[in-house]
């Protein structure tokens, strides 16, 4: 998967589903159909984004949380990623696990 969306609108992603993430939580980052999802116990949240390759990787929520505020004052990030993990700009991130072909996890 690979895409780039603004830090505000991936925040307010994470925020729509799940505020307070618990250690056990994961969420599913979807890249696909032009849009990107986050989707988080059941939740789903999603926007229009360009989309450069499809894929979903799913991750620990709180260590995803953690990282989205460390790059909140920057405008857009780059999302790469595979079963190998993921890279938001260079910086590498471990996941759970990947899916190169998801299906839109919701209609917007």
């Amino acid at each position: 998967m690979k895409f780039t969306v603004a830090v505000a609108e991936l925040e307010r992603l994470f925020k729509a589903t799940v505020e307070r993430p618990r250690k056990t939580d994961t969420v599913t980052l979807s890249a696909c159909a032009g849009h990107v999802f986050i989707e988080c116990r059941g939740d789903v949240a999603g926007i229009e984004s360009p989309v450069i390759r499809d894929g979903a990787v799913t991750l620990s929520a709180q260590k995803f949380r953690d990282l989205l505020r460390t790059y909140k004052d920057m405008g857009a990030l780059t999302f790469d990623g595979g079963a190998e993990g993921l890279h938001i700009e260079t910086l590498p991130m471990r996941v759970l696990g990947y899916d190169p072909h998801p299906k839109p996890l919701a209609e917007l």
